[in-house]
């Protein structure tokens, strides 16, 4: 029976998947904080957008999942959990609602060119999208919490202080 499950183990390493190991949270905000910088430029805050990007990829582990056909949805760039509005899309099963109410479905979720063309559509979202239109960027505390209403698809204010949280531990702030 050992030998049996040291084959089975072997062969998993050989032939199954990738061969890298995990990022680190460190290790994933490293990569993506050169793109999340751009949002500054249209006045938010890169901070806001890394730590959002940790929550809904769990810090990129969500990444190696695939859409409903099999397909890896790394490849579509959507770092953010933007939920498609127009061009190119995926589709995979995500929840929906908040505490009891949770539910799955198969969400369409917008895909990118890039990692830049993500954030790029986060900041121009957030600055021309009517749902945002009372968003308060006197600071990045009032800022997730003025748009984690329509942000979120989970409790708002759960959302926004989670985002908090990742932005504290991980001291974001030195992206502003």
């Amino acid at each position: 029976m050992k030998w049996i499950l040291t084959g089975v183990l072997l062969l998993g390493i050989l032939f199954g998947g990738p061969s890298c190991q995990a990022m680190s949270p460190e290790q994933y905000i490293e990569s993506i904080a050169p793109y999340a910088q751009q949002v500054k430029k249209h006045g938010l805050f890169p901070s806001v957008a890394i730590a959002q990007s940790c929550r809904e990829t769990g810090f990129g582990k969500h990444l190696e999942a695939t859409d409903i056909y099999g397909r890896p949805i790394r490849q579509y760039n959507n770092v953010l959990g933007k939920k498609w509005r127009t061009g190119h899309y995926f589709e995979k099963t995500t929840w929906e609602g908040a505490g009891a109410g949770r539910y799955m479905i198969v969400g369409k979720f917008q895909a990118y060119r890039s990692l830049g063309d993500c954030f790029e559509d986060y900041a121009i979202n957030i600055n021309n999208n009517p749902a945002y239109r009372y968003k308060d960027t006197s600071n990045l505390y009032n800022f997730i919490h003025s748009i984690a209403p329509r942000y979120a698809t989970d409790n708002p204010w759960a959302y926004a202080t989670g985002v908090i949280r990742i932005i504290e531990k991980y001291n974001l702030t030195q992206y502003d």
